[in-house]
């Protein structure tokens, strides 16, 4: 009798652990909020990749693409110099505005029935992109955006576009070389410009948007995987 008791008290010492329940009560379901886990995953926008999020650009001005006429192009601009010095400007450090008889007055746009402002035919790839006034993201979608700080026509022309993604309408930058051409054609008239300068610049380096006494055509693109930079080709007119 004594073996048969003992045997069974064996048996129960030795219960499998999933023969015990573990179910318990945890309360309300919202007393530790709504839970992270079941956020949508934000999924990679190759149109909007490069934008910043830390708050370290928080006082810095917008970088190239975002926003319409929020990048400072004019002589005051603490961002970069565009005094006017090389062009004739002998008295100093100026106090702005600068009136100076040598530089070009900016050129105001004029809009076709389209809503464009004009059409860059590029001799490379022997493709013409329309370009509008802004460089706004929904103009990027559509063609080439126009810097609304700087001029239309005479003087430092500045224009912006994708490098890739479903509008890579400035793809062609990159392998542009020195010499190579294109025409811009406005209401104003058509003008063909020859590039001499091709760098890789940071965001926010506006230099390249700066006023000139030569009839200029800078075009800036972003660079694949590089979000911090932009390709920057500037040509002059022939």
């Amino acid at each position: 009798m004594k073996k048969i008791i003992a045997i069974i008290l064996c048996m129960a010492l030795t219960t499998p652990a999933f023969a015990y329940n573990y179910d318990f009560s945890t309360g309300d379901d919202n007393v530790f909020g709504t839970p992270t886990s079941g956020d949508e995953p934000v999924s990679p926008d190759p149109m909007n990749e490069n934008t910043r999020r830390n708050k370290d650009n928080a006082d810095l001005p917008p970088p190239y693409f975002y926003g319409s006429g929020d990048i400072p192009t004019d002589p005051s601009s603490p961002f970069h110099d565009n005094a006017p010095l090389d062009a004739g400007y002998t008295g100093g450090t100026p106090d702005f505005p600068v009136t100076n008889p040598l530089l070009p007055a900016d050129t105001a746009p004029l809009l076709y029935e389209d809503g464009s402002i004009g059409t860059l035919y590029i001799e490379r790839t022997g493709t013409t992109i329309t370009v509008y006034e802004g460089e706004q993201l929904d103009n990027l979608k559509k063609g080439a955006g126009h810097f609304t700080a700087t001029s239309a026509w005479d003087g430092n022309v500045a224009l912006c576009g994708h490098n890739r993604g479903s509008a890579p309408y400035f793809s062609f930058v990159k392998d542009m070389q020195t010499g190579d051409r294109m025409t811009y054609t406005t209401q104003y008239g058509s003008r063909t410009y020859a590039v001499f300068s091709k760098e890789q610049i940071d965001e926010y380096d506006y230099s390249k948007l700066g006023w000139s006494a030569d009839n200029l055509l800078t075009l800036i693109t972003c660079i694949e995987d590089v979000p911090e930079l932009r390709w920057a080709v500037q040509l002059r007119e022939v």
